[in-house]
């Protein structure tokens, strides 16, 4: 029993120690400030403790995906719109298209040289 007294008071010593010996906090408050206005704020708490707790004791209900997916269902256009994705994927092709197109007319006017020669014949 002297045993348990004496790890009791050490536990409650070594509290108070660090209660006040820790630096304040980035508010500038002091650790035993804090911690009355944090037992002050359990005794009394304001309107948005009183309903946190409120809302933290509700039971969950409890609700089949099914049940849920049927309540929540709204009428109206989806996320996936087939015809504007249609049309973004022929516009994407088309441009693609240009861009090679264009890139090998220039590939091309640069092979061949001014006399009508072409630039790798040159080098052999």
């Amino acid at each position: 029993m002297a045993v348990v007294i004496t790890l009791l008071l050490a536990a409650l010593l070594v509290a108070a120690v660090v209660l006040v010996a820790v630096p304040s906090g980035s508010d500038g408050e002091s650790p035993w400030v804090a911690f009355r206005r944090g037992l002050r704020a359990r005794r009394d708490p304001d309107a948005e403790q009183t309903e946190a707790a409120r809302a933290a004791a509700a039971r969950p209900v409890d609700l089949s995906l099914a049940d849920f997916l049927r309540a929540t269902a709204s009428e109206g256009d989806g996320y996936l719109h087939p015809d504007e994705l249609a049309e973004d994927l022929r516009l994407a092709r088309e441009r693609a298209a240009h861009v090679l197109r264009v890139g090998r007319e220039t590939t091309r006017a640069h092979d061949v040289g001014p006399d009508g020669a072409r630039s790798h014949d040159a080098h052999r």
